[in-house]
């Protein structure tokens, strides 16, 4: 799917007339089992691709003052080969989810640590997680700092969804 058809169709489905609404929606919609299937139906059920990222890098990152550019899905898949067969696989710059999700899409059984500063991504990498019912904890934080995190959510595994806390 093309960018605009991916994204005017978000834009649609999460009620929102332009990207920079999409992360409250996005938060709202975690809990919701209609907004996830429905997202599922959009992108044709095929969560091994990062949908949101997309639409995130396209028209929302920072790429002046905070340098976000997001990582391609081979080097994401590459790295997640890197990461080996731990059970737990922590990604200390999170932003949507790629590397998670490539990392997800070789073991499903695999439990994550997702640490991101900016709190603009972060409804995108709690949608995308909870979408793929991917157990992780989610740090609002700054990876370098010796701090506690802003915020923190746990998503356990649910029937289909994962469940956010």
């Amino acid at each position: 799917m093309e960018l605009k058809e991916l994204t005017d169709r978000t834009l649609e489905l999460f009620g929102v007339d332009n990207p920079d609404n999409l992360g409250s929606a996005l938060m709202e919609s975690v809990s919701n089992t209609d907004k996830l299937k429905a997202f599922c139906d959009l992108v044709g059920g095929d969560l091994s691709v990062d949908w949101m990222q997309m639409v995130y890098q396209y028209h929302l990152a920072d790429r002046k003052e905070k340098k976000q550019d997001y990582t391609p899905k081979s080097v994401a898949r590459f790295m997640g080969m890197l990461a080996g067969d731990d059970e737990t696989t922590v990604d200390m710059c999170a932003g949507s989810g790629a590397l998670i999700i490539q990392k997800w899409n070789q073991n499903h059984d695999t439990k994550f640590k997702a640490i991101e500063i900016d709190s603009a991504v972060i409804p995108f990498l709690l949608f995308n997680m909870v979408l793929r019912n991917i157990r992780c904890d989610v740090y609002q934080m700054d990876a370098l700092a010796e701090k506690e995190p802003a915020k923190k959510w746990i998503i356990k595994k649910g029937e289909v969804f994962g469940c956010i806390t």
